[in-house]
């Protein structure tokens, strides 16, 4: 429904030798396309890789793979913001590497599909056999027929995570309820510890905490509202508003949270300077590795009428999940493409191997679980609904302007019911 708004590119190519410069990407692509060359005349294929991805395992799995397809590897790694406006001039200029990871969402697949500039991947997957080791739509089949890409994640979602040694220091028990979650923040403030550390710069934490309270306030409101079945004036949208507006005059963020970094946030957490952290389940290995068994987990709390198992905010959904593309320009284009879908099945062994639900058939075994991480899977099972976060529904354009409207709700420079109305015209006109 939100089709007609579609942004082709929101990043201006007058802009790129400047964004470039920053991200050190204009040398960077000189050196990747010397040394692709030098290989070359040695009669050896390269392959290079652009992913967001901090964790180590991206790394090596393509390490890994690039060994098993018999091609040099030119991997880099750009941190998560800086992928974001750095992929986005690549994609104006077409001046993308072989093989690139790109986010989930509707606001970030279309660019790139409306870039022209990526490879059909059905004749590999169907020429190596390796399309049906997929799970049933795991594969995006685009209107043309024509699948472009392949899962570099598997769903993921919000989740509530603690300090154990901040909460048994406070004499306190995790929250079940929002009177238990406020009461937690105003305990947490009086003895001088951030109740909840918050990456604000960035946006997306405040806007999915959003989302999840909403959904919590009732768990079909977003998907009727999108439809055209309710509005975003109602009562679920403008109460959860309300809660945040709660939360913030009561302290509940630390100071300058607006301006903090997603990474700056989660050091405060990971560090003994927050109470609670509410970000991706992504993160689990990551926490797990740094605090040890300080880290806790519960079911995010019972915020409205329907209760911790009604629904999750999910960081994807099925029609545009976090993905790999290939770049149709690649001098080496069949070895990238072997490349992209042999990397996908490695990723998934390795989420198996976690003990994670995977995206594709595997030979590996389950390895065991923490404690946090099995009471998660254990609470997903029970989950009655995964909503996909609102961002990635809609279109570039429009998301970004809704994003900045939840950072002013944020801000205290609107009211909730100023941000469901906006909200409302916002989304209605986007139709």
């Amino acid at each position: 429904m939100f089709g007609k708004k579609l942004g082709v590119v929101a990043a201006s190519i007058a802009l790129s030798s400047v964004v470039l410069s920053a991200c050190g990407g204009a040398n960077g692509n000189e050196e990747a396309t010397q040394n692709q060359d030098a290989k070359a005349a040695e009669g050896k294929e390269s392959v290079s890789l652009w992913m967001f991805d901090a964790d180590p395992m991206y790394q090596a799995a393509a390490e890994a793979t690039a060994a098993e397809v018999g091609v040099d590897l030119n991997y880099e790694y750009i941190q998560d913001e800086t992928y974001k406006t750095k992929i986005s001039v690549a994609l104006a200029a077409n001046e993308l590497p072989d093989v690139f990871q790109q986010h989930a969402g509707k606001s970030y697949r279309t660019p790139v599909l409306q870039s022209k500039t990526v490879a059909p991947l059905n004749d590999t997957l169907d020429s190596t056999g390796l399309g049906a080791k997929f799970l049933d739509n795991q594969l995006v089949k685009e209107e043309d027929g024509n699948i472009y890409s392949v899962p570099s994640n598997i769903s993921t979602t919000l989740v509530f995570y603690y300090n154990k040694k901040l909460m048994s220091d406070l004499g306190a028990t995790p929250p079940a309820t929002w009177d238990d979650l406020q009461a937690l923040v105003t305990k947490a403030d009086d003895k001088g510890i951030i109740p909840i550390a918050l990456g604000g710069k960035e946006r997306w934490q405040g806007d999915l905490l959003y989302n999840l309270l909403v959904a919590r306030q009732d768990v079909n409101a977003f998907d009727n509202a999108l439809k055209g079945d309710a509005k975003f004036t109602d009562a679920p949208f403008v109460d959860a508003a309300k809660q945040v507006a709660t939360l913030v005059s009561s302290n509940a963020f630390q100071k300058g949270f607006l301006g903090s970094a997603y990474l700056d946030a989660q050091e405060l957490f990971k560090n003994d300077k927050a109470l609670i952290w509410i970000d991706g389940s992504f993160n689990f290995g990551a926490l797990s590795k740094a605090m040890g068994d300080n880290l806790g987990y519960i079911a995010f709390p019972k915020t409205g009428a329907e209760d911790v198992y009604s629904a999750t905010i999910g960081f994807q959904n099925s029609a545009a999940p976090y993905s790999l593309f290939v770049n149709n320009s690649s001098k080496h284009l069949d070895k990238a493409k072997e490349f992209a879908i042999k990397l996908s099945l490695k990723l998934n062994d390795e989420f198996v191997r976690k003990g994670l639900p995977g995206y594709a058939a595997s030979e590996v075994k389950s390895e065991s679980q923490n404690e946090q991480l099995s009471a998660y899977a254990s609470d997903i099972s029970k989950t009655a609904k995964t909503q996909a976060m609102w961002f990635g529904l809609l279109s570039a354009d429009t998301g970004q302007e809704y994003r900045d409207m939840t950072q002013q709700l944020y801000g205290g420079n609107l009211t909730p019911e100023e941000y469901t109305a906006q909200l409302e015209t916002l989304l209605r006109s986007a139709e």
